[in-house]
This record gives structure tokens, sequence and C-alpha cells, in this order.
């Protein structure tokens, strides 16, 4: 009976035996893994202390298991599904040999990352239900009320220009919502499908075309490159060798591109300041931060002080249009109230002026 259900447990699917991690216990395992290992607790340790939490004991057999069959640390956490974010975080930790702050400093990013998001949530709950609402608001007005009140009005005369206007606003704004609803619903299965048979040179023009995206992938693209060229260097790895490390790493696309450029003008004899300004998405100063250290260390000092920075930049714009949102859907909804309000009430003052 043991035996059948062990060949059962087999049989089923890896991701019905161990449910994947929510975020936020995938950041909860990164900083009780963090603690431990900065207390000096052994890896293998570490994982079965984690282990005593019954939420997470699956996930650490699981990348236990994994490591003492010899897999690489990034590797054992993908196969237990952590977050590409998290991954590829602790991929440069097979490099620099610091797992330490590898794991410190992506908790770090994933509990900023994560905060940002619940904001986001927050901020946007209550517009979504306000454009809900007002959704069902406008086809009822559009379908019930309108024809009525058209009906009545055109019986003593035309009907208004406002009311008219009114109507065709809120037609438009309909098939406006339907175009864009089905259009999402077709091009992101499309484009998840098709992202990865399209070269990353022609994802990167396409993004850079966007003003909101291209400003945010800039700075992102940016502090991961500095972030994590700087922990290479600091191990004192050469810098090309850092290059061909950031090339063969596949979980950042944009940065392995990049990564590759780099490493191929370099040895054919450019200078890297030379190349940086082609790439669109580097901000400008990390040229002049190449320009201005020759020394290693001083260059892996600026790049993770320039990191910080950015992280900084990141979180300001972040929460600029998170404070933007609510203001914005606010004001669009009242002023379409007040035109609806206007289309029916002004025609009927002028009806009240006939009789």
């Amino acid at each position: 009976m043991r035996m059948d259900i062990q060949a059962s447990r087999k049989l089923l699917p890896r991701s019905l035996l161990h449910p994947k991690l929510k975020s936020g216990d995938q950041l909860l395992f990164l900083k009780r893994l963090g603690r431990l290992i900065t207390s000096g607790y052994p890896l293998m340790e570490a994982l079965a202390m984690i282990g005593w939490d019954p939420r997470l004991s699956d996930t650490a057999a699981e990348i236990s298991d994994s490591l003492y069959h010899g897999q690489p640390i990034d590797r054992a956490f993908e196969k237990a599904r952590f977050s590409q974010n998290i991954t590829s975080y602790l991929y440069f930790a097979r490099s620099n040999g610091d797992l330490e702050s590898t794991i410190n400093l992506c908790s770090e990013m994933i509990e900023r990352q994560l905060s940002q998001l619940h904001q986001f949530q927050k901020t946007i709950r209550y517009p979504l239900l306000l454009i809900g609402l007002f959704t069902v608001l406008l086809y009822f007005v559009k379908n019930s009320v309108y024809p009525a009140f058209i009906q009545i009005i055109t019986s003593s005369g035309e009907a208004p220009v406002i009311t008219s206007l009114s109507i065709l606003i809120i037609d438009i704004l309909f098939n406006s919502m339907i175009v864009f609803f089905l259009g999402c619903l077709i091009a992101i299965p499309v484009w998840l499908a098709a992202r990865q048979h399209i070269p990353i040179d022609r994802q990167i023009k396409w993004c850079s075309r966007v003003p909101v995206i291209s400003s945010y992938l800039r700075l992102k693209t940016t502090f991961l490159f500095a972030l994590h060229l700087g922990s290479l260097l600091k191990t004192s790895i050469p810098i090309k060798d850092a290059f061909q490390i950031l090339n063969h790493q596949q979980r950042l696309p944009i940065l392995s591109f990049y990564a590759g450029r780099i490493a191929s003008n370099l040895e054919n004899g450019r200078h890297i300041t030379g190349i940086l300004p082609s790439l669109i998405l580097f901000e400008q100063e990390l040229t002049g931060i190449f320009q201005k250290n020759i020394n290693a260390k001083e260059l892996e000092r600026d790049l993770h002080i320039y990191a910080d920075f950015l992280t900084d930049r990141m979180q300001e714009k972040i929460n600029k249009v998170i404070a933007l949102i609510q203001p914005i859907v606010f004001c669009l909804l009242a002023g379409l109230i007040i035109f609806v309000y206007l289309s029916i009430m002004l025609p009927m003052f002028q009806l009240i002026k006939t009789i």
C-alpha cells in the first residue's frame, strides 16, 4: 500500500506536490535564509532550519535535494519555482562567491518591489471600483435613460446638441473600452508567446519608443548593470571576465545582450566609454563613471553608490505615478458625470420654459 502511494506521488505533477510559494513567502524564505547564513550557519543546515516552518518545509527540502545532487543554487531555487528576479540575483552568487550579501541584497530588493506593488494595488483598488460602477451607470443611461429622454425631447423639436454629443461620446467610450479589453486579451498572450522568437535588439527598439516604459526600463537596466557588475568586480574578477559572466546568464536578456556587445567591442580594441553611449537603455551617467575610474576598486565602489542612487530615483518615479492615479481618475469621472448630468438637465430646463 505504501509503495502504491509513493508510486502515485511520482505520477503527480511536481506543482501539485509542492505548490509554488507566494511572493510574500518567497521573501520570508530569503530573509530567513539570509539571517541564518549571516549568523554563521552552513547553507544546508540553514535550509533544514527553515524547514521547521510548515509553509516552507517542502520548498526547503526541494532546494536541499537539488543542492545535494550538485545543482547550483540558482538552479535549485528555479526548480523550486522561485521568481526570476530572485534566481537572477542568485546566479551571480555563483561567480562572486558572496552568498550572504547576495541573498540579503536580493531580499531587500524583493521587499521593496512587493511594497511598491502593494501600494499600487491599494491605490488602484478604489478607482477601479468607481470605474466599474460608472461603467454600469453609463450602460444604464445609454440603453434606458437616453432613448426615453430623446423620445420626449424630439416630440417637441430636435434633440439638443449637448444631448446628441453626449450620446456620441458615450458610444465612443464603450466602443473604445471593448476594443481595448479585446486588444489586451489578444495582444498579451500573443506577445508572451512570440517574445521568445523576437530578437532582443528589436525588443529594445520597440520598448525605447514608448515614453513611460523606456524611462523606467532605462533606469532598471542601468541599475541591474551597475549592481551586478559592481558585485563581480568586488571579488577581483577582471572586467572582461565580468562582462562574459553577464553575457552568459539568460535570465536578464537585455543585460546579457548589452554585456555581449560590450565584450565584443572591447575585444576589437574599442574603449568602453565609446561603447556605452550607443546602448540606448543605459543612463548617460554610466559613461561618466567609467571615464572617471581606471582602478577596478574605485569603479566597483562608484557602481554600487550609483546603483543606490538609481534605486532612489526609481522609487521616486513610481511614487509620482502612483500619486497621480487617483486624482486623474477622479477628475475624469467627475467631468463625465457633470457632462452626462448637463446633457439631461439643460434640455429639461429648456423644455420646462416652453411649457
